[in-house]
């Protein structure tokens, strides 16, 4: 009987802690609390997971699922305004998961499966599919690049996205707000400025700067 139910409270306590991580941050929230907020016994959470850092690998799992799913069925922008809601919609999903970008590093080194599969997604998915972007922008005609330049960027486009929410939250003085969205892809865009092809270029001066208006 139990173990018919397991899927339920599996997912009522990746959903509970989600939550709770993203209003709370993570190191203000312990597994006492997850089972405090969703009404059961400590142990009856500890049956599921046997510590916080399992819930955290598994909600980094759904996140990376929920972005490469993002990333796979995207069109491709074929122009500024495509640009800008392409960046956006990453950030969207990043927003959905934000702890993890709150205290990362933390994470990763108490957890060495994290850290695998941290490492994992960011080689074996990630980096691919960025450089795939670059190379469709590249194809018709936005931007100008080689390999070289397509894969620094892609390299730094990952290092703005990853470290952002860590970066705003301290820069604001503050918790993160939706605005810090709208900051995240303003900034993300501008590695791409240097390298506008000259017909797009005011297009893409005009995108940015209405983009920095919402910020």
């Amino acid at each position: 009987m139990v173990k018919g139910l397991r899927p339920n409270t599996y997912n009522r306590i990746i959903d509970a802690s989600l939550k709770l991580f993203n209003e709370e941050g993570e190191r203000s929230i312990s597994t006492n609390h997850i089972a405090s907020y969703l009404g059961i016994s400590p142990g009856n959470l500890y049956y599921h997971f046997r510590n916080k850092d399992e819930i955290i690998m598994q909600l980094f799992k759904r996140y990376s699922e929920e972005l490469l799913r993002y990333l796979q069925q995207a069109k491709p922008p074929q122009d500024t305004e495509a640009i800008k809601n392409y960046m956006l919609g990453v950030y969207d999903v990043m927003w959905n998961y934000r702890f993890l970008f709150s205290d990362l590093n933390a994470m990763l080194s108490r957890s060495a499966d994290l850290l695998g599969e941290h490492n994992n997604f960011t080689r074996v998915q990630v980096s691919p599919m960025l450089q795939n972007l670059l190379q469709q922008l590249t194809d018709i005609g936005f931007i100008l690049t080689d390999e070289v330049a397509r894969k620094e960027m892609a390299v730094n486009i990952w290092l703005i996205t990853k470290y952002w929410c860590d970066y705003d939250s301290t820069l604001y003085e503050s918790k993160l707000t939706e605005t810090s969205k709208f900051r995240g892809t303003h900034q993300t865009l501008t590695l791409l400025r240097p390298y506008v092809a000259p017909a797009y270029r005011e297009e893409f001066n005009r995108m940015m700067a209405d983009l920095s208006k919402q910020v």
